[in-house]
């Protein structure tokens, strides 16, 4: 055979090899793909789980995780100052497990009054999937639609739900030096939260609660306290950091009673967050701040919240509103700072600031503060609330999350302006049972040079 024969024959084979092997590159990435971008149920549980993929934008959280990195995360729910404490059980779960914390969203404008795990994750991505469907496919007045989201009945509901990340509202600085914490986004599926983390098919540990307040957990396994009552059963957090899975998945984190602590470690961290985790939007800082100086700044007036409204509050709203008029009146008695003439309750407020008249500001949910509040109006001068600011709430204008543009957070933004404000004064009378007060009486404590808890 030739030279020339051999030659070919090698350039021949060559190039049938090369061609293999660019064949064999296209098909492994073509299936890589398939397998990347492919998201399959969970196949620890039976129970279907609602895995919705919106058309929002999601905010995918940062691919700079350590492959040995442990995730914790739980599902939110109730209003705003409920899924404050349910995230600081978050955060405290995460140090004591070494945990990064997959912080979930702010529910704004709905939130489900559900708490268990299967419940909570059907709630929310049908909220999702409602939302999203109503705005591309439903008009608002027509019902025509045959798709039941375009029930304005059913579903009206979920057109003003709004999510916001909660370091958009908070400060996180000092607690990121302890707990590594990244944002959930603004999804409620499983399969992409095990997606976007980079989480194994049989790396995901569900911790069901199947009954709300189920368990209550305890840092101290020799503990001989006894749960609190609206718990079930007790549940040592020691057996949470034996878990090898990557995600701890949680169900509901509510209630400040949810964990007791006993180590002294974890007693003062819990302190070090409830002193960090503060309002730091400029926007509610100015706002609040320019309202505070005009009732003679802080430290200067007295702050009461009366919540009035809504399920448990609205049916012992009565006795509330005595309840804390004697604890006001009983302060001011004492303090000798009651003032009884009657020219006094014709002062406007730079009046009340001048002469020394003790300046009561009362943040409630009441849209009807006079009727409503008749008593402190009638007995007491110098009463003020936030609607007697309403010029100094129109610098917010209109304000929205990257979640939903449509959606002004206005409404959202207000009643946290009237907390910052009633809980700069020099004492503060709180709603019993309210979260809402309890955090007001963190923030009064921090302003005046106490620890929040």
């Amino acid at each position: 055979m030739s030279h020339e024969k051999i030659n070919l024959c090698k350039s021949n084979k060559f190039l049938y090899k090369s061609i293999l092997v660019i064949i064999l590159i296209i098909i492994t990435f073509s299936f890589t793909n398939d397998i990347l971008f492919t998201t399959t149920s969970p196949s620890f549980t039976t129970v279907n789980i609602t895995t919705t993929v919106t058309t929002t934008t999601i905010p995918l959280p940062s691919p700079s995780f350590d492959s040995e990195e442990k995730f914790l995360t739980y599902l939110p729910h109730n209003g705003f100052h409920n899924q404050r404490l349910a995230l600081i059980n978050g955060i405290i779960l995460s140090y004591i497990t070494n945990r990064t914390l997959i912080m979930p969203p702010i529910l704004i404008n709905y939130a489900p009054g559900t708490s268990t795990f299967y419940s909570l994750y059907n709630v929310l991505s049908t909220i999702l999937e409602a939302k999203q469907y109503r705005k591309d496919h439903c008009y608002k007045d027509d019902e025509n639609d045959e798709h039941n989201f375009c029930n304005n009945t059913l579903y009206s509901i979920y057109d003003d739900f709004t999510m916001l990340n909660w370091d958009q509202l908070f400060d996180f600085n000092e607690i990121r030096k302890h707990v590594k914490i990244v944002n959930r986004g603004y999804d409620f599926s499983l399969d992409n939260l095990k997606y976007n983390f980079n989480i194994g098919e049989n790396d995901t540990y569900l911790f069901i609660e199947d009954k709300p307040y189920k368990f209550e957990f305890f840092d101290n396994d020799n503990s001989t306290r006894q749960i609190n009552k609206v718990f079930k059963k007790k549940f040592f957090i020691s057996n949470l950091k034996k878990i090898d899975e990557k995600l701890l998945h949680l169900s509901s984190l509510f209630s400040s009673k949810k964990i007791i602590l006993e180590n002294q470690d974890n007693i003062e961290f819990r302190q070090f967050i409830h002193n960090k985790l503060m309002v730091n939007d400029p926007r509610l800082l100015n706002i609040s701040d320019k309202i505070i100086k005009k009732l003679g700044g802080k430290g200067n007036y007295i702050g009461l919240h009366i919540r009035v409204l809504d399920g448990f509050f609205r049916d012992v709203a009565e006795h509330n509103k005595d309840l804390l008029y004697n604890e006001l009146m009983s302060y001011l008695l004492k303090s000798d700072l009651l003032r009884k003439s009657k020219i006094f309750f014709k002062y406007n407020l730079k009046e009340c600031v001048a002469n020394n008249i003790p300046i009561i500001y009362i943040a409630t949910d009441s849209k009807d503060r006079r009727n409503r509040l008749r008593k402190f109006y009638k007995k007491i001068p110098c009463v003020f609330s936030l609607i007697d600011f309403s010029k100094d709430l129109d610098t917010l204008s209109y304000s929205s999350s990257d979640f939903d543009k449509d959606v002004n957070l206005k409404d959202f933004y207000v009643p946290i302006i009237d907390l910052l404000i009633t809980a700069h004064g020099k004492v503060f009378f709180g709603t019993p049972k309210s979260t809402y007060s309890e955090m007001a009486n963190e923030v009064n404590n921090l302003s005046n040079g106490k620890n929040a808890i």
